[in-house]
């Protein structure tokens, strides 16, 4: 990677700096989401024997530790609860840059490999939100991109370390055992095609064994406990189908439902799957094609493990994980496209690549993070409860869907008065009720007065 700073370079690293912040903004005025406010209610706040008593699937359990570290560490705020997802988010932003840079060198291919790698809605929630994605995203990338540096200059000590980054990446987020085992698979194969002697590079074979053990104990460490509690209804626990889990990725990183729009994406990502194979096998023995033969490989190995999974094991598909689609899509046809000196090529890659950032701009979450966006007033209206409330003892009913969330900020402004808030059917009498739209009849049922209304959420006594 050379030196200079070209104006692009700077361009990068300042668009990179803002995005930043804007990450840094929303962690901290945004209200919790649901899926956090779940995790820090069963596995954060409890004392440890009781968090690790049970487990789920919203049980990202290399965030949950972290976040354990950080609200401890901090007096409890939507910030210290992000801090872990804001930190995986810098080193994500940090991959992305160093990636594209040494593989996409500067100027205009340079600017829209990094932009479609950060600007999609899904990844920009991903990078503060106070789940595993981001994290698992993060700690993937970190692991191609210090394979892809092994390949260049071997690196034992670079190798090791990309394996532990796998197995960091899967006790972050379950959902990215598939990419992780795809990779770490595709690049054994390689290793293996191009190594040894008399190899057609000279590239020192690996032992499959120790790598493969470094991914496996990494994992195993952190979820051993765990996953020794869990039981299959609470794991399986996703999307039906492949197609369900492509039209979801599409509807929030596109902002449309269309069913042509999804159909197109389907057909897309299967296009780039076999195109990737293709390109894979063509480049398998060159160095200077790792990045297509290591992502092109991952992308078609990631989807078959996925649909045999689904068939012979019965698992879901990824609802919300399968945010690792993304840059494996991204990579896998930048890097064909841009390798061959084909203009045109080129030309229609960067049109597509201006359509799709104008789009991702046009979805831009600057507010709400899209798991919590019924729940946007949730913050305000827990003002509101606790400024109604005084200091007076209240019993406070929920709807289901509510019901953590409330509990969050009863913990998060120390409001010991509340009552703990039950996860049970609103059939009781209650001194303040926080409803969501399907319990909004209570209002007119019980004559209740509103004192707080959003979009999601209702505040009323």
């Amino acid at each position: 990677m050379e030196p200079t700073s070209t104006a692009s370079i700077k361009a990068a690293r300042w668009f990179l700096a803002a995005l930043l912040a804007v990450n840094l903004y929303r962690a901290m005025t945004q209200s919790v989401t649901p899926g956090e406010a779940w995790n820090y209610d069963r596995f954060i706040a409890p004392a440890w024997t009781e968090a690790l008593a049970r487990f789920d699937v919203n049980n990202h359990v290399l965030n949950t530790l972290l976040v354990r570290i950080s609200t401890a560490w901090f007096h409890l705020t939507e910030l210290s609860l992000r801090l872990p997802s804001l930190l995986a988010g810098v080193l994500y932003l940090w991959v992305v840059f160093r990636m594209a840079r040494r593989w996409f060198g500067d100027g205009l291919p340079f600017l829209a490999v990094i932009g479609l790698l950060t600007l999609n809605p899904l990844v920009v929630d991903a990078l503060s939100e106070a789940r595993g994605y981001g994290m698992a995203l993060a700690c993937w990338m970190w692991a191609l991109e210090l394979l892809l540096e092994s390949v260049e200059s071997f690196s034992v000590s670079k190798l090791n370390l990309s394996a532990m980054c796998l197995g960091l990446s899967v006790a972050a987020s379950l959902a990215f055992a598939a990419p992780a085992i795809a990779l770490l698979v595709a690049f054994l194969v390689w290793s293996k095609s191009s190594g040894g002697a008399g190899g057609p590079r000279g590239y020192p074979a690996c032992q499959p064994g120790s790598l493969a053990l470094i991914v496996f104990l990494t994992a195993f460490v952190l979820l051993a406990i765990p996953l020794n509690h869990a039981e299959w209804k609470t794991l399986g626990v996703g999307a039906t189908s492949l197609r369900q889990t492509i039209n979801e990725i599409t509807a929030v990183s596109l902002g449309t439902s269309l069913k042509v729009i999804g159909a197109i994406a389907r057909v897309g990502l299967a296009l780039v799957a076999v195109a990737g194979i293709y390109a894979s096998a063509r480049y398998w023995r060159r160095r200077d094609g790792a990045l297509i033969a290591l992502t092109g490989a991952s992308l078609a190995l990631t989807l078959m493990f996925l649909i045999a999974a689904h068939r012979w094991l019965h698992t879901p598909f990824p609802q919300d994980g399968a945010i690792y689609l993304i840059p494996l899509t991204v990579l896998s046809v930048t890097a064909v496209i841009l390798k061959r000196p084909n203009k045109a090529a080129q030309i229609a890659f960067l049109s597509v690549s201006a359509v799709l950032l104008a789009r991702y701009l046009g979805e831009f979450p600057f507010g709400m993070y899209a798991a919590g966006s019924q729940f946007s007033g949730a913050r305000t209206l827990a003002k509101t409860l606790r400024v109604k409330a005084g200091n007076g003892a209240v019993r406070i009913g929920a709807s289901l869907a509510a019901e953590p969330i409330v509990n969050y900020y009863r913990i998060r402004y120390r409001q010991g008065n509340w009552q703990p808030i039950e996860r049970q059917p609103l059939t009781g009498v209650y001194d303040y009720y926080v409803l969501t739209p399907a319990d909004a009849a209570l209002i007119e049922q019980r004559h209740l007065h509103v004192l707080y209304r959003d979009t999601g959420l209702t505040l009323a006594q």
